[in-house]
């Protein structure tokens, strides 16, 4: 095939960079990966530079990509989809994974310490105790769904009224808020700097399990997004038969397996779960129960109300510059 560097556009530890590694280095080729920590980050890389071979957005973005044309159909006879476990082949944002197929998924709630009252409501990390600082992850969609759950919204509302009821609630947790972070937001929450950080689950399991009985990862009653983050070929992809070959590679047990060895994130590959020791494969803040599930939301794609999300939130983000509260970090 004549080795190249292969770009792929990822999030941190999805895939696992062995994985991807590997994988290429399968197909003759090496891996250029670029990892982004939101979605609007991986929208900007893909929209720059050289045509990236594969990209990994997750849910509502796999819904905007298709909808503007910018992924191909899945060549389905050419993946081992039958891997997969039953919901991941029928997501609500691509029913038959005819454009996507599902790596990693979880829920986005809060990692906290002692410092946070016991419970499991929003109001634990949007009205924590005087003096206590916490931190949101850097994510229009995510801040604002878990704003717009905690007001008794749907969290892919988007009218003037539900953004209002929103932005309220952020404005009023801005006293306590340290910083909007999705690069790190277990580490200060671990040295005790931090109280509590909104907090993807993942990661966030990890933590706990680093510091039983000292932290817990919560998913609030009002309910919670549920994240879905998949593979996808792009229509700009140099060579989509390349594409192919490489995310059939990635869906081996062996390699979707390390994502969660290393990165600690739930694979919907049930063999790749198989493999897992019982500590991961049982905890249920990573492989979230039935009951849990039932309660989340996986956001979707709101077309033009999506700028009125990141116009909301970008009126709250920047008031983090003002002086009175750490800078962006």
């Amino acid at each position: 095939m004549g080795g190249r560097d292969l770009r792929i556009i990822a999030w941190p530890g999805m895939p696992d960079q062995a994985a991807v590694e590997i994988a290429a280095g399968r197909l003759g080729h090496k891996a250029n990966v670029e990892v982004v920590a939101s979605n609007e980050r991986l929208l900007e890389a893909f929209s720059g530079g050289e045509p990236p071979d594969l990209i990994f957005p997750s849910d509502y973005l796999v819904q905007a990509l298709v909808s503007s044309d910018q992924l191909i159909a899945l060549d389905q006879s050419r993946l081992p989809l039958e891997r997969l476990t039953g919901w991941a082949r029928e997501t609500p944002f691509d029913p038959d994974n005819r454009y996507s197929v599902p790596f990693a998924y979880g829920t986005t709630g809060y990692l906290c310490d002692e410092r946070i009252p016991a419970g499991d409501s929003w109001q634990q990390l949007f009205a924590p105790p005087a003096g206590v600082r916490v931190g949101m992850l850097d994510e229009a969609r995510e801040v604002v769904a878990a704003a717009l759950l905690s007001a008794g919204w749907d969290a892919n509302a988007c009218s003037e009224e539900a953004l209002a009821a929103a932005s309220s609630v952020l404005e009023a947790q801005l006293q306590a808020v340290a910083k909007f972070d999705s690069d790190d937001f277990t580490g200060q929450v671990s040295s005790g700097e931090l109280a509590a950080h909104h907090a993807w689950s993942g990661p966030g399991a990890h933590a706990v399990r680093a510091a039983p009985g000292k932290l817990r990862y919560v998913v609030p009653s009002e309910g919670a997004v549920f994240w879905v983050t998949c593979g996808a070929v792009p229509a700009i992809a140099r060579d989509p038969d390349l594409s192919h070959a490489l995310l059939a590679e990635l869906m081996d047990p062996e390699l979707a397996v390390l994502s969660t060895a290393h990165a600690g994130l739930a694979t919907p590959n049930v063999a790749a779960r198989a493999l897992l020791p019982a500590a991961l494969r049982d905890d249920t803040s990573l492989f979230p129960p039935e009951a849990v599930v039932e309660r989340c939301t996986i956001l979707h794609d709101i077309g033009a109300g999506q700028q009125r999300v990141e116009d909301a939130f970008a009126v709250i983000r920047n008031k983090i510059g003002t002086g009175t509260l750490i800078k962006r970090v």
